[in-house]
Order: structure tokens, then C-alpha cells, then sequence
């Protein structure tokens, strides 16, 4: 089996406007830039002049106004740039985070694609072109707007369509605007195959499915690459994340994959929890609706396992494991049970007081491996680990446990605000860590009382596993989908993870 189709985007960087075929001329304008609906910025006037006056024509008339996203569209005669013009506002502030920059770029694409168009170029009077982080946001949001998992009927025409290339050429006169451009497509295309795992049906996006197609693209950027199947993991006492896989008719799969460059001075292990398809086991999830969305709880590994390809493609100096536990959590003679103690990897013993609570059981095994094994200098964790932080944090950002690391915390935290990929400090109390301690069993997997404070317990269960290293904890259930703080609510994968990670990786490579 091969990957699904994914539409093809090409951005590129351009000093001017020069003479295009584009279908659209896209404006990006500040509201600053407009007053009083007639007096334009001289920077505007001057782009006025390419356009033969559209643009004064249209502010006159109040038809745009250069709000917050608003969108103006209008034939362009006698232009030899394009044949239309689209203008696209960025509201009264002054600044963009990278979080509004993305958006731009995500509503330029969707007004694009509206109009039935693939190939643009951008350029505009804002502030935004100004800004390499901001230009780079915007070329990641138009690819993550063209991004859409594709029908698995479709008719040769939409087949077509797919396979035509989304093409954009972003102007500006900002220095390293090129080098931004390139990087985020980088980041962009291996997003899109994390999403591509994250949106794939359960029976299509399987543990050996997404591993097997990790190996290919690791191998072709001559990365190493091992993976562990059942007989392998049951020699090597991965206990925990057996019981979990033993109800499934899907063998697990243990991926870990090495960039290492020539030459570095710190070593991070990315692991991520890898459930690719949870029904919640005997603790089973009801009422039913509530499975619907189960395919997502892989999204820790499918972002650890793409965020590595993009650091060796980009060429960081650190040396990089993505380890990621893929298996599925199924009903069947073989499943576990609550009630049952198991040994894990690490030799400590786990009560199961909920089979739902498995993302931590398995993820018990990947830390203590790469604890042990790989033996970083730093451990970053991603898992769509609980309910719990959609309650605290809503759909907006991940809830980040560095249990009091301030090199770790202070790296994700600026990884968060340069990416915009938004993330919130939580707490660990001596409480929770006491919470996770079993009576018959060095530790149960829930906490005490049971389901509170439910993903302060699961952070603190995880601390357990990984002997000291410094460690982050990075809990994406409110992101992985439906993100808003990416810039598209919708039932969706987001790939949230993929640019923090990069981020992570360069801050913590020194």
C-alpha cells in the first residue's frame, strides 16, 4: 500500500512583480494602509498604479476596507500580472503573531481555491511582508489550507484535479525571505504526510502501514531506522504495550528512527504515542459517537515520526530519535482486563483500574526504552493523552508538564511563540505524583481519587519512566484535530507538533 495523493504546492520567493501568466493577483493589506475608504498609503498608491486603480476604485467604493480578513475580488483589465485581483485584510494591528500570519496564508489559499484558481502571486502593502517568521507562516498556511485527504473513490476528473499543482509566488523585499519560504515548505510537506497519517481510516492507517512508510522516506534521507514487531518486543519485555495491543488483530509495531548528523552537542528523543485506533478496550468509550474520533489518538508518533525526517532534511545540528509505540486498543479474549498488574519494560509493575487509560501504559514501555537505551540528554513526549486537557485548554493549545525542567520549559515556551503553535504550562503537585501509587502495584493508571485532576495523574505516571532524564511531557488531545489555534476549526487533522518540534530541536541543540 502507498500513500494516499496529496495535491502538490509549490511557493516560491520573488524580490518585484514582474510580468506573470498568474490567474490571481493577491493583495495582503493592513487597515492601516486605508483611510477614510479613499486615501491610500504611498506604498498602496504605488500598487494601485500595477493595478490600473482597482484598488482605489474598491476602497472608494467601501467594498473593502482591509478588516481582519476580508476579501475583496475584482476582474483586472489590461493587466499583465493576472486576470483578477484579490485583496485580503489584516485588520488594525500593527503586529502579527505567527499564529494570525498562518491564518492570512490559510484564507488566501481557501479564497483561491474558491475561485478555482492554482496559480498566484502575492504581494501587498502590509507589514506582514516584512516579517520573515510572518512570511514563512503564510507560504505553511496556504500549503495547510490546499491540504484535503482524498476520496477513496475517486473519478479520474477529481483525480486530475488532484494531481495539478497548487502554484504561489510570494513577493518581498525582506532579507532571507527566500531561506523562510523554503524552509517552511520543507516543514509544510512533511506536515501534510503527518496528516495524511492522522486522517487515514483505522484499516488503512494501521501500526505496520504507518511504519513501514516511515522506513521508505527515513531510508531515502539515509536515516536509521529500526522497527519491532511482536516476537521482537516480547523478547525484549515490552509488557505494557503487549497487553494493550493483545486484544487487536493488528500486529504492534515499535519505530525508532535516528537522524544523526556529522557533527552536534546534544541529543533529543522525540516519543509519541501511537493508538491507531482506541475503543477504550473493556472501559469501553460510550456512548458510541465517541469512538468517531479515535483514529487520532496515533497523533503523537505520526508528528515524532515526521518532525525527524524534516529536522534531517533541514539539517539540524542535533542529533535527533523519533520513537514511536503504534498499536491498537481492541476487545477481544486476548485484551487486558481492569484489575490486571502487569510488568512493564522499565521492571515497575502497573494496576489497571481503566483499559482507556492505555495511552500512558504504552507509552511506559517507549519512555523507559529510550531512557535506558538511546540515553538522551532530553526527552520530548507527545501524546493525545486525555479528555481532561480539552476541558482545561480547549481546542486551542497543547498543556506542557516539564515538572519544574526551566531549560525545557523556557525552550518549548519560546518554540511555541516563534511557530505559533500554541502551548500552556501545567502543573505537576507532589499530590499527583503520590496519586499514582497502587496498593498492589508499584503504580495504578489513574490517579487518586480516581478521574481527577486526570491529566496532572497522567503526566505524573509518565514521570515515572523516565529515570531522570529531563523530561516534557506534551498533551495534544485538544490540538491533534479541530484546532483553532492553527487557524482551522474543523474535524481535521492539524499536524500541530510538527514546526514545535523543529523549534524544540534547535533551541535545546546548544
Amino acid at each position: 500500500m502507498v500513500l494516499p495523493l496529496i495535491k502538490p504546492v509549490h511557493i516560491s520567493h520573488a524580490k518585484s512583480v514582474a510580468q506573470s501568466s498568474a490567474d490571481i493577483f493577491v493583495l495582503i493589506v493592513d487597515e492601516s494602509d486605508i483611510e477614510n475608504s479613499k486615501l491610500l498609503s504611498p506604498e498602496l498608491i504605488a500598487l494601485d498604479a500595477q493595478t490600473n486603480e482597482v484598488i482605489s476604485t474598491l476602497t472608494s467604493l467601501g467594498d473593502f476596507e482591509g478588516k481582519w480578513l476580508q476579501t475583496s475580488v475584482s476582474l483586472l483589465p489590461n493587466s499583465k500580472i493576472a486576470s483578477r485581483i484579490l485583496l485580503i485584510g489584516t485588520g488594525k494591528k500593527t503586529t502579527h503573531s505567527e499564529a494570525r500570519a498562518r491564518a492570512i496564508g490559510l484564507k488566501i489559499a481557501e479564497e483561491s481555491v474558491k475561485l478555482k484558481s492554482s496559480n498566484i502571486v502575492i504581494s501587498g502593502s502590509s507589514k506582514t511582508l516584512k516579517n520573515t517568521s510572518n512570511i514563512a507562516q503564510i507560504a505553511f498556511g496556504m500549503s495547510a489550507s490546499i491540504y484535503k485527504y482524498p476520496n477513496s473513490n475517486m473519478s479520474a476528473e477529481a483525480k486530475s484535479e488532484l494531481e495539478k499543482p497548487f502554484i504561489a509566488t510570494l513577493v518581498s523585499d525582506a532579507k532571507g525571505a527566500a531561506e523562510a519560504i523554503q524552509k517552511a515548505m520543507i516543514m509544510a510537506s512533511h506536515t501534510e504526510v503527518c496528516r495524511l497519517f492522522q486522517d487515514g481510516p483505522p484499516n488503512i492507517s494501521t501500526p505496520k502501514f504507518i511504519a513501514e512508510q516511515t522506513e521508505l522516506r527515513a531510508k531515502k534521507l539515509g536515516l536509521t531506522v529500526n522497527i519491532y514487531g511482536a516476537q521482537k518486543l516480547r523478547e525484549m519485555g515490552f509488557n505494557a504495550m503487549l497487553a494493550v495491543a493483545g486484544g487487536s488483530a493488528q500486529e504492534p509495531q515499535f519505530v525508532v528512527v535516528e537522524y544523526k548528523p556529522a557533527q552536534y552537542k546534544k541529543t533529543v528523543a522525540f516519543v509519541g504515542k501511537g493508538l491507531t485506533m482506541d475503543t477504550g478496550g473493556y472501559s469501553i468509550k460510550t456512548p458510541a459517537p465517541l469512538q468517531m474520533n479515535m483514529k487520532y489518538d496515533m497523533s503523537g508518533s505520526a508528528v515524532v515520526l515526521n518532525s525527524v525526517l524534516a529536522m534531517a532534511e533541514l539539517k539540524l545540528p542535533v542529533r535527533v530519535f523519533a520513537v514511536a509505540a503504534l498499536c491498537e486498543n481492541m476487545i477481544d479474549a486476548h485484551a487486558f482486563r481492569v484489575g490486571d498488574v502487569i510488568t512493564s519494560y522499565s521492571g515497575k509493575t502497573i494496576e489497571v483500574l481503566n483499559t482507556d487509560a492505555e495511552g500512558r501504559v504504552v507509552l511506559s514501555d517507549a519512555l523507559s526504552y529510550t531512557a535506558r537505551v538511546l540515553k538522551p540528554d532530553y526527552i520530548v513526549e507527545y501524546s493525545t493523552l486525555t479528555g481532561g486537557m480539552i476541558t482545561a485548554l480547549g481546542h486551542v493549545a497543547a498543556g506542557v508538564f516539564t515538572f519544574g525542567n526551566d531549560t525545557l520549559a523556557k525552550s518549548i515556551s519560546d518554540a511555541s511563540e516563534s511557530t505559533g503553535e500554541r502551548t500552556w504550562p501545567m502543573p505537576v503537585w507532589e499530590e499527583d505524583l503520590d496519586g499514582v501509587k497502587s496498593t498492589i502495584a508499584d503504580l495504578q493508571n489513574l490517579g487518586t481519587p480516581t478521574g481527577a485532576a486526570q491529566s496532572c495523574a497522567a503526566a505524573a505516571f509518565l514521570k515515572e519512566f523516565t529515570e531522570d532524564i529531563p523530561f516534557a511531557h506534551i498533551d495534544i488531545a485538544g490540538v491533534a484535530d479541530n484546532n483553532m489555534g492553527i487557524g482551522y476549526p474543523k474535524k481535521i487533522s492539524s499536524g500541530f507538533g510538527i514546526q514545535l518540534s523543529i523549534a524544540i530541536a534547535e533551541k535545546l541543540s546548544v
